[in-house]
């Protein structure tokens, strides 16, 4: 497999979903998301599918990371990330800069998976007034 890209969406709790549903969702975030993987294919689980619908260089897999064994980027809302560390190359976290009600939590800690903080940014979404996204790079 070779390394890919993978972004994920966390609140102020690390929290990533509540009873299987997305905590919330922004349109400007995936278009950002989509321009900063620039040609890579993007990968997500059907989950996922309502919020990219509007783009083709998405492929749709049950477990996206098994899906990207040539390279390129996914898009994860509801699945763990440690089984798959090794594979990760580049960790994108967008930050909600809001606390919701989660039970599904982020289960990588950056830093002690090997990541190295590369860059932090702010922009302004559709339904956030400021989302901030971390680049990890190992």
């Amino acid at each position: 497999m070779k390394k890919i890209t993978v972004a994920v969406v966390l609140d102020d709790n690390e929290g990533m979903l509540l009873f299987g549903k997305r905590q919330s969702k922004d349109r400007v975030m995936i278009a950002e998301f989509v321009s900063s993987v620039g040609e890579e294919n993007i990968y997500v689980s059907p989950f996922s599918k309502r919020i990219f619908e509007n783009y083709v260089s998405v492929t749709y897999a049950d477990n996206p990371i098994e899906a990207c064994v040539d390279g390129g980027a996914c898009f994860i809302e509801n699945m763990p990330l440690s089984p798959y560390v090794d594979s990760i190359e580049t960790l994108i976290i967008y930050r909600w800069n809001r606390l919701y009600h989660s039970d599904v939590k982020f289960d990588l800690n950056p830093e002690k998976s090997g990541f190295k903080l590369e860059s932090v940014s702010e922009f302004q979404g559709s339904s956030h007034d400021r989302i901030t996204k971390e680049i990890y790079r190992k």
